[in-house]
């Protein structure tokens, strides 16, 4: 059973008791409702005092134990709110590098098979050298992750290097490690000579050249420029991050005074709180998921806001929540209203009972005794019902800034993706191997390339004429002429830097599929002899960058599309049309709502791409693509149509007359010809035969006597779900019960002979007179009618007694 510690007299799981003074709304409400027990104590001492003959213990115990219920609820959706999101950004963090990184460990096998880097470390002189040295500068300018590129030979020693450092003979363990495998890439995060002994994520692979190791490639990555992309795109507060190693070690941080590196961050499995520099923190860490085949270097990310911080701010977005939220809320948090309402029905119970035993007394006190019991009553049971409503817009917000925040992240995760794709091309169609437009030569470094990156279908090498020399994987192509617009434009290029792409559509390079192509020129002497080109398996890819940002709820779905609705993929169909301001979102906007289709409720969260930060407008993508998250919220909730108890205007002289609803319909009876109200919570059935005599439909415990229970629904022409409460009557030596659906006000009234009743379907039996409060008209039953109408029903229940 989870433990649990008391906070202001409350008791909240101990997970949460630290963190609830910081909850600023939690505590308005306890205040509040700490007042409203205070006065219960003191109506409790006041019902004591006066000769009323009710029990308010059972309704205090309620609110009590309620409120401490809600209050628990209240701190623990609050909590679980702040770390869910920070859960996400954590997530998010760690993910996007791991597929970075992913890149990275095809990068290091490609180049390092480079013809040039072969020849430089098999024969180095200085010209090929100085010409690596810009090949490399050239290199990075495309992939802009790299910080420095180092070649050394086989004895350690530096041949070149993209930046101006250490050029002597490396004893790093990376250059050992990458000379004595065979097994592939080397990834290292630690201190290197060759980075003048600074700690680096360090990819080396060993540079072969006739079936000897000549050599050792290793790339530099930029951790912190890439750390603090991934971070600056994420932070929407106060929150701070780091990246962890196995030891929880800080590797890199978002601020470097209060997490510098090396600092051991004090976080336990599942906790959500640490204490940071005498501040609490809430906190939440998570690990890379695989990419790929890909698990990352081992590290986590670890998401941090100021307790103090972390619950403020939260305003709603949404005035009301008009979804039932099966999905999103939980059991417990949409069970709370309700149970208020029941508490309160049993104390209108009470009260009603307390005025029909005071019927034709003059005890004043008694009576505004049982109007403030009443009175607070209503104002306790509004508290809760205010505090749980504004609890489920906040958290319904909060799920609509979620799919938005979401959705941005996967056409964030896209644009990546798609600009790495812009590199690719780039670099490769820079390869000697491929400028040799030598089909056999092609085809063989085109078939490694495809190994190492698999977010191609194909790879292929066309010649000036756009047909097709060679390919890495179909090699149906093979001989065939390209006429695509693509194919035109990439061979008008006389940049390397530039690029084609085609849009997104169905081509036969892809099984007649849609995807993207890139492409890019082959310049050799300055004149375009040809192109590379990329088919993107846009599929599976598509499919994994939008499960990356798919929510865990049942139901969710992830989708990429265009402006006019053409969806370009998605894990599963969508359940619903998506409105014009999901598909009128121009690049860098976003959008969050509630949908309903066929009385079915979905949070929208939608983000028009705005392409990756790196990209020039210059580049030749330039087709945005929206991403949006769908979560299904439950039904549409109607509008409350429960009659609302209200007061009447008093009659002086008048007859007390008690009040109760059968459906919509509200009646009255006399109030000292009733023994009382109670609740009927179960009730054993009893045949029901034809028409409208039988109104007997079984009976309940009252007493320790079985009694019948009539039902009048249908003589007064009323709908009825559920009837709560049984009004016992007496007519002589038998008791009997009248079920009636919610209890109204007592009130003294002008009693009339009955008239204007025909609107009431065959009720005219059951009236014997009219009572007027003002503008107000209520029929009231009469027992005896009741009792006469229902009787061989009632006589033939007896006698089976």
């Amino acid at each position: 059973m989870p433990s649990s510690s008391v906070f202001k007299g409350l008791v909240f799981p101990s997970e949460v008791a630290p963190l609830v003074r910081y909850m600023s709304s939690l505590n308005d409400h306890r205040e509040t409702l700490a007042a409203l027990s205070g006065t219960w104590d003191t109506l409790s001492m006041l019902g004591h005092l006066s000769n009323l003959q009710i029990e308010m213990r059972g309704v205090r115990q309620g609110f009590s134990k309620l409120t401490g219920e809600l209050l628990s609820c209240l701190a623990e959706e609050t909590l679980s709110r702040t770390t869910q999101a920070l859960g996400y950004q954590a997530q998010i963090a760690v993910d996007v590098l791991t597929r970075n990184l992913f890149e990275r460990t095809a990068d290091i096998g490609f180049l390092a098979t480079d013809t040039d880097i072969v020849a430089a470390c098999s024969a180095p002189d200085t010209a090929s050298l100085d010409a690596l040295r810009r090949r490399f500068r050239v290199y990075a300018e495309r992939y802009t992750v790299y910080s420095d590129i180092v070649l050394l030979d086989a004895g350690g020693n530096v041949l070149a290097r993209m930046n101006d450092g250490f050029a002597g003979k490396s004893s790093s363990n990376i250059v050992v490690q990458a000379l004595s495998t065979t097994a592939g890439y080397v990834e290292t995060y630690a201190p290197t000579d060759f980075c003048s002994g600074a700690w680096a994520l360090t990819y080396a692979y060993r540079v072969v050249a006739n079936g000897r190791t000549v050599g050792v490639l290793a790339l530099e990555f930029d951790l912190r420029r890439e750390a603090k992309l991934i971070f600056d795109r994420l932070a929407t507060g106060d929150e701070l991050f780091a990246f962890l190693n196995a030891d929880d070690r800080v590797l890199v941080s978002s601020d470097r005074v209060q997490l510098p590196a090396s600092y051991k961050v004090p976080v336990k499995g599942g906790a959500n709180r640490l204490r940071l520099g005498g501040v609490q923190y809430v906190v939440s860490q998570r690990s890379a998921q695989s990419y790929q085949g890909y698990p990352g270097p081992g590290w986590s990310v670890v998401a941090l806001t100021p307790a103090e911080l972390a619950f403020e701010g939260e305003s709603s977005a949404l005035a009301e929540v008009a979804f039932s939220g099966e999905n999103v809320f939980s059991t417990r948090l949409r069970s709370v209203p309700a149970q208020a309402r029941e508490i309160q029905r049993s104390l209108d119970r009470l009260v009603w009972n307390g005025r029909v035993q005071q019927a034709d007394d003059a005890d004043k006190f008694s009576r505004a005794l049982l109007e403030e019991i009443s009175n607070t009553g209503r104002q306790t049971k509004d508290v809760f019902e205010r505090s749980s409503a504004e609890l489920l817009a906040t958290v319904a917000s909060s799920l609509l800034s979620e799919t938005q925040f979401l959705a941005g992240l996967s056409v964030d995760i896209l644009d990546r993706n798609l600009y790495e794709r812009a590199n690719d091309c780039r670099w490769w169609a820079a390869s000697p191997a491929l400028a040799t437009m030598d089909a056999a030569v092609a085809r063989e470094t085109l078939a490694y390339i495809n190994g190492l990156y698999t977010v191609y279908s194909n790879i292929f090498l066309f010649d000036e004429s756009g047909r097709v020399l060679a390919a890495s994987q179909d090699a149906t192509i093979e001989g065939e002429v390209l006429d695509a617009a693509w194919v035109a434009e990439c061979l008008a290029l006389r940049d390397p830097i530039k690029y084609a792409v085609s849009m997104f559509e169905g081509t036969a390079l892809y099984a007649g599929q849609g995807t993207y192509v890139y492409s890019a020129p082959v310049i050799k002497a300055g004149r375009v002899i040809g192109g590379v080109g990329l088919v993107f398996d846009s599929t599976p890819q598509f499919e994994a960058m939008l499960r990356a940002a798919l929510p865990a709820v049942d139901g969710a779905v992830a989708v990429f599309l265009h402006a006019n609705g053409s969806v370009i993929s998605q894990t599963g169909a969508l359940p619903l049309s998506l409105s014009d301001a999901v598909h009128s979102l121009v690049p860098g906007e976003s959008w969050s709502g509630v949908l309903v289709q066929d009385g079915q409720c979905f949070a929208v969260g939608a983000t028009a791409g705005s392409g990756y930060r790196e990209f020039k407008t210059t580049d030749g993508y330039n087709e945005p693509v929206i991403g949006v998250i769908v979560v299904p919220c439950g039904t549409l909730v109607a509008g409350k149509t429960a009659p609302t108890l209200g007061k009447f205007a008093h009659v002086d002289d008048g007859t007390e007359i008690a009040t109760f609803y059968i459906g919509d319909q509200l009646l009255g009876l006399v109030a000292k010809e009733i023994v009382e109200c109670i609740e009927v919570p179960n009730a054993v059935s009893a045949p029901r035969g034809d028409g409208l005599r039988n109104r007997h439909v079984g009976y309940t415990t009252w007493k320790d006597l079985a009694l019948p229970l009539l039902d009048i629904s249908t003589d007064m022409g009323a709908t009825v779900q559920k009837q709560r409460h049984a009004i016992v009557l007496k007519q002589g030596d038998l008791h009997f019960g009248v079920l009636v659906s919610e209890l109204g006000p007592i009130a003294e009234m002008q009693l009339a002979a009955e008239q204007n009743l025909q609107g009431i379907v065959g009720a005219l039996r059951l009236i014997s007179q009219l009572a007027r409060a003002g503008e107000t008209l209520v029929p009231v039953l009469s027992p005896a009618a009741l009792l006469s109408t229902a009787k061989g029903d009632l006589d033939a229940a007896v006698e089976g007694l």
